[in-house]
């Protein structure tokens, strides 16, 4: 019955995508995947990820290991996941937004799967540079 309801759901939402002419929307059924390396030599990666509504606790990621969310975004466009991350004593932050649904398209430049990386030199998502570490 569930999955009945979900199919029916994403058939909507496909039959509203098409009947709408609203540019940078996507299907909403395509899951999201987020995965985050940890490209720190000899240091673990603690990662911390959370939406409005998941709190996805600590996660250690060893060197050249990846941490990998898997959701779906929501129906309005506008999932949010930010991660903290710690590695030993010099490097930790504050949130970082890794993904941001299609309602703040053009502001991320992943949808269907993000892919960062975390590095000493900072944060990179799809070989692209965001940020450094807080000091």
């Amino acid at each position: 019955m569930m999955m009945m309801l979900r199919m029916a759901a994403c058939v909507f939402v496909v039959i509203l995508q098409l009947t709408t002419m609203t540019v940078n929307h996507h299907v909403t059924c395509i899951p999201t995947v987020v995965a985050m390396t940890n490209a720190l030599p000899g240091e673990s990666l603690h990662v911390n990820c959370h939406s409005k509504d998941d709190d996805l606790g600590w996660h250690i990621v060893s060197y050249n290991s990846s941490y990998i969310i898997t959701f779906e975004d929501n129906f309005w466009g506008t999932t949010v996941f930010a991660c903290e991350f710690n590695a030993g004593t010099q490097y930790h932050t504050t949130s970082i937004i890794v993904f941001q649904g299609y309602a703040y398209w053009g502001t991320m430049p992943c949808y269907a799967k993000c892919t960062w990386s975390v590095s000493p030199l900072g944060f990179f998502d799809n070989g692209v540079f965001k940020t450094s570490w807080a000091r």
